[in-house]
């Protein structure tokens, strides 16, 4: 057996409770920290958790408004569709839609009487225009162009050949002739609109048949003055 001095032992015996002592520390020291590292992250979930909650509860609340908008919506729709008034005269009713459709584009042009006696009114071929004819009144061209009522109404205005019944600058009403035949013409210069007919002037006296048609107002026929009697 070796001989071990009592006072070596004694400083290896301290040395060893010095490093037990200094090993628990630095433990006790770690699992500090490590709880402190891990304490705080709890509180952040619950708040993602809460922020995330009213965005939900927002959802929710948008949904119903936009489904009461749409409603508003369609309901606006059908009162207005319910409250549009009807363009068609009932004169109009038993025409065919054709006649109806001439008189909501070009009944500016002339009454409703006249476009009740046309049996059919069809597309003639130009860009914005129509054909209506009917047994008692003959065929009409209708046409709408802002540059064809323009040259009409100068025609109407300037030539020799041609006579003005009615002119208010708005609406011009008359005829142009070309050897037997008369172009009776209506102009209306707010909305582009021109309506023609050719007539024989052997058989169609035109002054008359616009007055007749209705197209212009009759100038009122002057009485003949009463003779006075004489003074004695």
């Amino acid at each position: 057996m070796s001989f071990v001095p009592f006072g070596f032992a004694a400083v290896q015996r301290s040395s060893v409770v010095r490093c037990f002592s200094a090993c628990a520390v630095v433990v006790a020291i770690s699992g500090v920290s490590a709880c402190s590292r891990d304490t705080p992250e709890a509180p952040q979930s619950t708040s993602a958790t809460s922020s995330a909650a009213p965005s939900t509860t927002s959802a929710s609340t948008t949904a119903p408004s936009s489904a009461s908008a749409s409603s508003i919506t369609q309901t606006s729709k059908v009162s207005s569709q319910a409250e549009a008034p009807t363009s068609v005269p009932p004169m109009l009713d038993s025409k065919h839609k054709n006649v109806q459709r001439a008189f909501e584009q070009f009944g500016a042009l002339a009454p409703e009487s006249l476009f009740a006696q046309f049996d059919t009114c069809d597309a003639n071929g130009v860009q914005n225009s129509m054909a209506c004819s009917g047994h008692d009144v003959g065929q009409f061209q209708f046409f709408k162009s802002d540059a064809k009522a323009a040259s009409t109404t100068q025609l109407l205005t300037e030539l020799r050949s041609s006579r003005v019944i009615e002119d208010t600058g708005r609406r011009v009403v008359g005829w142009s002739t070309l050897g037997g035949t008369a172009v009776i013409t209506v102009v209306d210069n707010d909305n582009g609109l021109v309506m023609q007919q050719m007539v024989s002037t052997d058989e169609v006296d035109p002054a008359e048949h616009i007055y007749e048609l209705g197209l212009a107002q009759a100038p009122k026929k002057e009485s003949a003055a009463e003779p006075t009697p004489s003074s004695k």
